[in-house]
């Protein structure tokens, strides 16, 4: 169809929509905005949200009224609104451009002429909210990187006009909502620990409010008449709600795979935003109950806001004249003046005085100092402000915020300066050296550290202490060090040493006394930049291409903004908060988030001249020491929340806090217990069966449980994690105790597991990520050895066996053909035991005496039965919007789990086989996400016959089946003829000999076996090897002569840990005796430690690795040297390139291209045989003039187009003629028809269910063009 066509089928769909809007009535200017990613723009539906619902809408067919208001970049996004309806205000956030704005003149119809006003800029790029307080007009910001909450006046054009309120303790700030009546503002918290907290409208008197089950919340907001506090949980799928407080936490609802990212509260409903479902949904702020569903199809939508010219909320009276020369605050108290940031409150209380320098960047070319703010590392666009002029060669500098001081190298002069920001005035501390490269200043101590280098690499570690006058090296004779950092909290410095291509990253004490390799070489690059974060504690530097990061000790190398090209040039590296800034070649600043993959902002400072120094102004970042919960996490085991100068500890749900306050502990329940595994919060819960009362499990070494099993014989836990490599099961104790690994499945995920308590052997359910590549299989918990019964299926989910019958059942998700399963034990036999009526089969359990299979179906939410044979289908009981799980049976009762609630359901099942729900566990809002349920004692599973006594006489897996029992191998390893004995894989089994002790009577001492043992009277089992491992070589993991040892007072004695072999000349491990010792044949003795000690706390003075270490086999190899290719796209290299690893070479462009990128000379060969800019243009075609050819062939195009352009002409005049009938006719039909937005109004048909409430909001943009129907955000 021609534009022509469309236009006449667009103008007639827009007169029909008009004729037929009779039921559009509203003119009281209320509705929702919803704003939108992909393009970034804005959708408005007109009318009173509380009355929308699909009873309002006759015939199950209904009209909203929608407008779309688009900006003038589809880049825009939008992540959160506020509004003022009273001064036609609507407030945005828009991530993209780092900037909020207030969008004047604004109605919900928006048909007037708006303008749009930049209020904040360099907010950074993240999903930060706004909050607004009506009553002092003041905007509230939470940025989740600079880990800080800010303040403004909503309707001032000053940019500089805000104060940072709250910085101290944030890690990533999310949601934020106010009260200003109440006189609170509420934030989340999503850095550990999660929280929500409260403080003051100025961001004092802080206080955490919700520290448990929190996960990520999006967004807060207040029912400001009720004091009621409501938050999405985007990690969690939840919209819950408390009081100011905290108490009385109720959860709304619960949606699994759904994630909130806004919420606002208007009347009696309440109004949420999912991205991942593309939808604004209402609920009843009493029951949770959902009222409508409404589904966006143009756009993602990402935040939603009411807009109500109604409410007519006073402002502050005394405010405006209470005489604060910045802010006024009008607090519970009364008024109170708030000074912008870089001031301070004077004696009045009411004015403010200047600081001179206010938090920032500064930087220095080799005569100048400039303060810029720092919001520009977050493209901020303003004039920097010079400090000092006239100075000589500065190299490097470091600032005494406390006395403001700039400290700096006179590279002229070889000398280190100091300059007075306060008097204007330069003193020369003391000679530097010809070669500086690196310098720091010690803010404690009030001394200067700088690196030196001279002409044959060759350095030091110098210190100058400005309190003595006096200087000495702190570590001599170094290979080339350079950029030294201090950390003098920890009285630590550091440096990086060597060239070429072998580099350390070194640490030293302060006092001179040591020096350490923090990271080796393995791990290096050619690093430069390193730099100390006092508030994360960590060392920061550029490695090659990347931003890497360690904890102070070393551990926990992490990489950030990795293969990012221009790194390459930087020279100096800095973070603050949480952003990476770095110079970039001789006149660009660049910096991005080190949460983000690339660099975000590009400074340019060329107007500047070459950069030569960096530094950070921010008093908070030279304290004397470090928060309560900054060291050691405050002594607190678990949560630790730092008020005024102390620390208080808090336990996570489910534990209670020692009599100490720092520890926590749990009451573990011995009988008549569920176990419940929590996926949210990677957490194992108790249940108690009488009262459904939750104590945790203290299980350190779980964190994404799907599935949890309990062995009732041997008291042991058995859980599936969840990995992002794949998943394992695991093992321990009901104490949480020696913890075992017993299965890594690689590519395939173990999902589901059930125990045959005859053999101890454990059925599991394996995912694989290709079609049907998924199986059934058997594990052997004491060998860790596993057999594929059933394979190429789709999707298998959970598993039930019954050893009596010789059955197992499973269930199939397969989504073409789901279905539940059944086989003989063995794995033959298999048939689809029920498909009909089968969508999502989720959990299984089995009624031993009746021969039931019970399942529930996630989809249908229907928990249903079946006999074991598939006959005599039954219905026990129907649920609405839950998500079934998994169940579980104890006598007469059934329990559940469901994605989409926070509790554990029980339904007592009567003598027809229905159910009915029974009150017992209530919702609790601390939990997550509710996987799996196991019940102690539970229905007592009758044993198999055949493999009852000695395995059955098999050697590996005795598998039931309906008539006897097979016999089975691990995979790979074959049965022998005679049905029993597996080969054996590797090796001979170990040795049965156990000096002063006996093997388990189930211990085969097969290769890959777990043995258990026991020890003679006056002997005691080693507490570090309760298990040991028979090798494939037919070796035992630990000697056995470690596993038994003479009997001494528990209080008194070590154990000899392996390899340790034995201590000599007689010694005895008693507390207090320090030995001599031997280590087992393969080890060799430290020879830095002679003698090891038996401490007081049982344990010994040295690692038993650590003093013995096994030998080390070295291998040299020979390679041929790398080269790089010599044919990169239109690039001419030098003719003295070698083309070999780390060397560099020059480049010239082709004939007829010409250099991209002109600061980039050239380019460097590295270890993989790739050159380091190989994945850019380094050359790109030259511009070329057009041919006369070309302009003539134009011309002649052009003529053609004029007639058609005519033509549509003529045809436009005619259309636009009707538009403008039908427009007058409409307005004078119905003045109650919503305004248009001229051509980018949308009149929409929205069809819904009423049975559930779902409304397509599938609005079509109109087709005209005028840039005046258009947002301009110009710094967008």
């Amino acid at each position: 169809m021609g534009s022509q066509g469309f236009v006449f089928v667009f103008t007639i769909c827009w007169i029909l929509n008009c004729l037929e809007a009779d039921n559009i009535t509203d003119t009281s200017g209320i509705g929702i905005v919803v704003s939108l990613f992909s393009p970034g723009h804005l959708s408005l539906i007109s009318g009173n949200p509380n009355e929308m619902n699909t009873t309002s809408m006759s015939s199950g067919k209904g009209v909203l009224p929608i407008q779309t208001y688009y900006f003038n970049t589809p880049r825009a996004k939008i992540v959160s609104m506020a509004s003022d309806p009273r001064k036609s205000a609507l407030f945005i956030l828009d991530s993209d451009s780092h900037s909020i704005y207030r969008m004047e003149n604004f109605n919900i119809w928006v048909n007037n002429s708006l303008n749009i006003v930049p209020i904040q800029k360099g907010v950074s790029k993240t999903s930060a909210q706004i909050a607004y307080d009506w009553y002092n007009e003041m905007i509230y910001w939470v940025d989740g990187y600079y880990n800080w909450i800010g303040m403004q006046p909503a309707f001032t054009t000053d940019n500089s006009m805000y104060k940072i309120i709250i910085h101290k303790g944030l890690r990533r700030p999310e949601g934020i909502a106010v009260d200003p009546i109440s006189g609170y503002l509420f934030y989340s918290d999503m850095g550990k620990p999660e929280r929500i907290e409260r403080s003051s409208l100025i961001g004092q008197e802080r206080t955490s409010i919700i520290t448990s089950g929190v996960d990520r919340v999006y967004d807060i907001t207040v029912d400001q008449k009720e004091h009621k506090l409501y938050w999405v949980d985007a990690g969690r799928h939840t919209l819950e709600s408390s009081d100011y407080d905290g108490r009385n936490r109720r959860l709304l609802t619960r949606m699994n795979s759904v994630k909130f990212t806004s919420v606002v509260v208007f009347g009696d409903f309440v109004y949420v935003t999912s991205f991942t479902s593309n939808t604004v949904t209402k609920l009843s702020k009493r029951t949770g109950d959902i009222n409508l569903i409404i589904v966006v199809d143009d756009g993602i939508p990402v935040g939603a806001e009411i807009w109500d010219p109604s409410n007519k909320s006073p402002v502050s009276k005394e405010c405006p004249s209470f005489g604060c020369s910045h802010m006024c605050v009008h607090l519970p108290s009364g008024p109170t003046c708030v000074c912008k940031d870089g001031y301070t409150l004077s004696t009045d209380k009411k004015n403010c005085v200047d600081e001179k320098l206010q938090r920032g960047l500064l930087l220095a070319n080799s005569t100048h100092v400039c303060n810029m703010d720092i919001r520009h590392i977050t493209a901020l666009k303003d004039e920097m402000f010079c400090h000092a002029a006239n100075l000589s060669g500065i190299l490097f500098m470091a600032v005494d915020i406390a006395n403001q001081w700039l400290f700096y190298v006179d590279s002229d002069n070889h000398v280190l300066m100091q300059y007075s920001m306060i008097f204007n005035a330069t003193t020369a501390i003391t000679d530097a050296g010809p070669n500086v490269t690196g310098f720091a200043y010690d803010w404690i101590d009030n001394n200067i550290l700088w690196s030196t280098s001279d002409i044959l690499q060759k350095g030091a570690i110098r210190i100058f202490s400005m309190d003595r006058f006096a200087h000495t090296d702190l570590y001599a004779n170094l290979d080339n060090p350079t950029y030294v950092n201090v950390n003098p909290l920890n009285r630590e410095v550091y440096w990086i040493e060597g060239k070429g291509n072998n580099y350390t990253i070194k640490v030293g004490a302060l006092d001179g006394s040591s020096e350490n390799v923090l990271i080796n070489n393995t791990n290096l690059k050619k690093p430069t930049g390193l730099f100390y974060h006092v508030e994360k504690n960590r060392l920061f530097w550029i490695n090659w291409d990347s931003i890497y990061s360690c904890k102070t000790d070393g551990s926990d190398l992490t990489t950030h903004l990795n293969s990012i090209s221009v790194l390459f040039f930087g020279v100096e590296l800095m973070v603050y908060k949480d952003h990476a800034i770095w110079t970039h070649g001789k006149s660009f600043v660049m910096t991005g988030s080190i949460y983000r993959n690339a660099a975000e902002v590009k400074i340019d400072t060329s107007h500047y001249g070459k950069l030569t120094g960096m530094a950070i102004y921010d008093p908070e970042l030279q304290r004397y020491q470090r928060g309560p919960c900054e060291i050691m996490n405050g002594g607190c085991e678990h949560v630790c929340l730092p008020s005024a100068a102390k620390a208080t500890c808090k336990c996570d749900f489910g534990f209670h806090l020692d009599p100490d306050n720092k520890n926590c502990s749990s009451d573990t329940l011995i009988d008549r217990f569920m176990i419940i595994a929590d996926h949210t919060h990677g957490r194992l819960y108790q249940a108690a069966l009488s009262d459904a009362r939750i104590a945790a499990l203290d299980f350190p070494d779980v964190s994404k449980p799907a599935c949890v099993l309990y062995n009732r014989d041997t008291k042991l836990v058995y859980w599936v994690e969840i990995e992002s490599q794949g998943s394992q099961i695991k093992q321990a104790t009901i104490t949480g105790q020696n913890t075992t690994i017993l299965m890594e499945a690689g590519d395939v995920y173990p999902d589901r597991i059930a125990m045959d308590y005859t053999t101890g052997h454990i059925y599991f359910t394996a995912v694989a990520n290709d079609a049907f590549q998924s199986y059934v299989g058997v594990l052997h918990p004491q060998r860790s050895v596993y057999k594929k019964l059933i394979s190429q299926l789709g999707t298998p989910r959970a598993i039930a066996v019954h050893p009596s019958a010789g059955y197992m059942f499973w269930t199939d998700h397969n989504k073409n053909s789901p279905h539940i399963g059944r086989a003989f034990m063995d794995g033959s036999s298999q048939r689809v035991l029920l498909s009909k009526d089968v969508v999502w089969p989720n959990g299984l359990a089995i009624d031993f005496k009746e021969n039931r299979l019970y399942w529930a179906d996630g989809h249908l939410d229907k928990i249903e039965s079946i006999d074991i044979y598939g006959l005599n289908r039954k219905e026990v009981l129907k649920v609405s919007n839950q998500q079934l799980v998994d169940i579980d049976l104890y006598g007469s009762y059934l329990f559940y789990t469901a994605w989409n609630t926070q509790k554990v359901s029980k339904v007592l099942i009567n003598s027809e086989g229905t159910g009915t729900l029974v009150d017992w566990m209530p919702d609790v809002p601390e939990l997550g996400r509710l996987d799996s349920i196991e019940i102690e004692p539970g229905n007592a599973q009758p044993k198999n016959t055949a493999c009852l006594h000695n395995n059955g006489g098999c050697t590996t897996f005795c598998l039931p089946t309906p008539t006897s029992r097979t016999c089975a191998c691990e995979e790979g390893v074959a049965l022998l003829a005679d049905g029993q004995t597996c080969e054996i894989s590797g090796g001979a089994p170990c040795s049965g000999d156990l000096p002063n002790g006996a093997w388990s009577p189930t211990c085969q001492r097969l290769p890959t076996e777990n043995c258990s043992y026991t020890c003679h009277d006056k002997y005691l089992a080693n507490p570090e090897f309760p298990q040991v491992t028979c090798g494939r070589e037919g070796e035992w993991s630990v000697p056995p002569i470690f596993l038994c040892q003479v009997y001494v007072a528990v209080e008194e004695r070590c154990p000899i840990l392996y390899p340790v072999n034995h201590l000599l000349n007689n010694c005895q491990p008693l507390v207090g005796n320090e030995c001599e010792y031997a280590c087992t044949e393969g080890f060799q003795k430290n020879v830095t430690v002679q003698k090891i000690k038996c401490l007081p706390t049982r344990g010994w003075s040295h690692d038993s690795f650590e003093v013995c270490k096994q030998f080390e086999i070295q291998v040299e190899t020979i390679s041929s040297p790398v080269k790089c290719p010599d044919n990169l796209p239109d690039v001419l290299l030098g003719p003295e390139c070698s083309r070999l690893q780390d060397k560099s070479c020059t480049f010239s462009c082709a004939k007829g291209t010409v250099k991209k990128d002109e600061d980039i000379t050239e380019i460097t060969c590295l270890s993989n045989g790739k050159w380091n800019l190989d994945h850019i243009p380094l050359c790109t075609d030259a511009p070329t003039p057009v041919s006369a050819k070309q302009s003539s062939e134009k011309k002649s195009d052009s003529s053609y187009t004029a007639i058609a352009a005519a033509l549509a002409a003529v045809i436009g005049v005619v259309l636009v003629i009707v538009f403008v009938v039908v427009f007058i006719y409409c307005r004078r039909k119905k003045r109650s028809v919503v305004g248009r937005y001229e051509s980018h109004q949308n009149e929409v048909n929205v069809y819904c269910e009423p049975q559930k409430g779902i409304v397509n909001l599938a609005a079509e943009t109109g087709s005209g063009t005028d840039s005046n129907h258009y947002a301009h955000m110009s710094d967008i």
